[in-house]
């Protein structure tokens, strides 16, 4: 997820073994916390740079983590308790947890409560001028408000903290900073950006049947650049068309194009190279989902998406569910890459692609990053150095030996079904859009409307931002003086 280390190298020749040839420069990997960190290179490009005799003696780091049943189940553990069947994942987590206390003397402990109690928590500390707490993580619509409300401590100005590290997510970096002020980030601190990443599934057997393209075929096809818009809904049609079981009635004995979730149209804006807002000059957000080109882009999709049988989405159109793609009811779904680990007992082998470009010419495949959980320090912390030497210390651990195993083994070797869905995954998590103001600021506004659009299959964006626009303006408006009176106070 920062490019001079010899990891990336390694990381940029994996997926050049998927990309060869390709003209559209899908060869570039660089979500900065993943394309480096998802590599196999010695200990020593995880070097956190802190001083050889760096040593907490023996602090209390304290997390205050969100309930995973906020984010339906998408893995984001930062603290593991010990136990003797710890699966491998779980059991790289502790490892790096132990190695981080025993080699700066710390003690880590973890609170997991909702994210609203959480932010509870923290402004009573506040309020209070206590240091209870030294690390959060929140929800992405929720977090904004603690760094609108003073709650956080600016990361570009933590102690021992290097955000340009490759453990620490680019992406985030550039989506959530504001005013060259950043209080929340994604890292490889947790996978949950990564379990969070859209993803597309491919269903071998429904391919097969519909005289469609093999995963291999469809590898090549990403690599070459020719993974569009068309192409999805041209193979999704196909089967739509021939899918009708013969009772007149939408359900699962009926074969579909693709099963789409609720956020599936903003995931698809994503892929296209849109987005939803934008930065100017000096770091400040505007909405763009009201330019001409989102919305000439929109039309389009919705054409696609209103065809029979092709686009299904379970939240509204009832009678059949997510299980039709595990069931080979379905040749693709849009999903979430903790989909792959729930679709472990599927019988038919599947394939991992990425979210598909817009049009050939486009030069990356973007995958939307929906709302997950985000690190921020809070504001009430004193032992600066100690919280940022831990906070580098374990966030570049996980990028050692944690982001390998979820990817290597976690993923790869227990749920994906070949090496090119791995390759898939490497270059997907090496473009993840985060984009505020459908992952954090105004997320609950801009996330329902574009989700009524998903139900109605239409574009209704004109309306949308004619209904919305003055209050997402002012609440864009609200972060920003907030942040101009933080940078004032630092």
């Amino acid at each position: 997820m920062k490019k001079k280390l010899i990891s990336l190298i390694l990381a940029i020749l994996s997926v050049l073994a998927v990309a060869a040839g390709c003209a559209d420069k899908a060869e570039n990997p660089d979500k900065s916390h993943n394309s480096s960190s998802k590599s196999t290179d010695t200990a020593n490009a995880y070097d956190p740079g802190l001083p050889d005799d760096f040593s907490c003696n023996g602090y209390d780091f304290v997390i205050l983590n969100s309930n995973q049943n906020e984010i339906a189940g998408i893995l984001n553990d930062i603290f593991i308790e010990y136990s003797d069947d710890l699966d491998s994942l779980s059991e790289a987590m502790y490892k790096r947890n132990r190695y981080v206390e025993e080699t700066y003397a710390a003690k880590l402990s973890e609170l997991t409560d909702a994210s609203g109690v959480i932010i509870s928590k923290v402004n009573d500390s506040f309020m209070s001028g206590t240091d209870d707490y030294s690390l959060v993580n929140v929800i992405g619509n929720l977090v904004y408000t603690m760094a609108n409300d003073g709650l956080l401590y600016n990361l570009n100005r933590l102690d021992h903290v290097d955000l340009t590290k490759p453990w620490w997510t680019k992406g985030s970096i550039e989506g959530y900073s504001m005013n060259g002020l950043l209080y929340y980030a994604a890292s490889d601190l947790t996978i949950c950006d990564d379990e969070g990443t859209a993803v597309v599934m491919y269903n071998k057997t429904v391919a097969a049947d519909h005289k469609l393209e093999t995963p291999d075929e469809m590898y090549d096809l990403v690599a070459a650049g020719g993974w569009t818009w068309e192409k999805m809904f041209a193979s999704a049609k196909k089967v739509g068309e021939g899918g009708d079981n013969g009772d007149s009635q939408l359900n699962d004995g009926d074969r579909f194009g693709i099963i789409a979730m609720d956020w599936s149209y903003i995931g698809m804006m994503i892929s296209a190279g849109e987005r939803f807002s934008v930065k100017d000059e000096d770091d400040f957000l505007h909405i763009n989902f009201n330019s001409k080109s989102f919305v000439d882009t929109l039309d389009t999709l919705v054409r696609y998406t209103k065809q029979k049988r092709t686009f299904l989405c379970p939240v509204y159109d009832g009678k059949f569910s997510e299980d039709a793609f595990r069931n080979d009811n379905a040749l693709m779904i849009i999903q979430v890459t903790a989909h792959i680990r729930n679709s472990r007992g599927m019988e038919s082998d599947f394939a991992v692609l990425p979210m598909p470009k817009y049009k050939e010419g486009q030069e990356f495949y973007h995958s939307y990053c929906p709302r997950v959980t985000y690190v921020g320090v809070p504001s009430t912390v004193t032992e600066t150095g100690y919280v940022g030497g831990i906070l580098e210390a374990l966030t570049a651990k996980s990028g050692e030996i944690v982001i390998p195993e979820y990817l290597n083994v976690a993923l790869s070797e227990r749920f994906m079904r070949d090496e090119g869905s791995k390759r898939m995954v490497q270059y997907i998590f090496g473009h993840t859009v985060y984009d505020p103001l459908v992952s954090s600021l105004c997320w609950d506004t801009v996330f329902g409307a574009f989700s009524s659009m998903v139900k109605s299959r239409s574009n209704m964006v004109v309306n949308v931002y004619n209904k919305y626009g003055s209050y997402i303006n002012e609440q864009i408006e609200k972060s920003a003086d907030c942040y101009r009176k933080l940078a004032n106070e630092q």
